[in-house]
């Protein structure tokens, strides 16, 4: 069976999960880089890279995709692409009753920057 342009996960008891490349391809990073230290090379290309990646993700993504993303946010800001992140993740179906708690999270820490 072949899915175009979408990458298939099954979970468990029939449920299927489609987390697209695109998605999957930004996941596949990591959390986002902190913008604390001294930046250098390798941290902007990173970053770059991140946001690139980020910019390639269609709206709205899945409640399972803002899940996912939830996973990546990093210690901070990282230079603009958190809230970046966050916006995306807030274009889910259930963003506004169901939001990742790691969003959560993530938004109530910004009063401790």
């Amino acid at each position: 069976m072949a899915f175009s342009g979408s990458a298939l996960s099954v979970m468990g008891k029939g449920r299927i999960s489609v987390i697209r490349p695109q998605v999957s391809d930004f996941i596949a990073l990591g959390r986002l880089p902190s913008e604390r230290g001294e930046p250098d090379e390798a941290l902007e290309e990173a970053v770059e890279h991140a946001g690139a990646l980020l910019d390639l993700i269609e709206r709205p993504v899945t409640d399972e995709e803002a899940h996912a993303l939830a996973e990546c946010f990093g210690e901070d800001l990282c230079f603009g692409l958190a809230w970046d992140l966050l916006h995306l993740i807030e274009t889910a179906p259930s963003a506004r009753t169901n939001q990742p708690e790691r969003a959560k999270r993530w938004r109530e820490g910004l009063a401790n920057l």
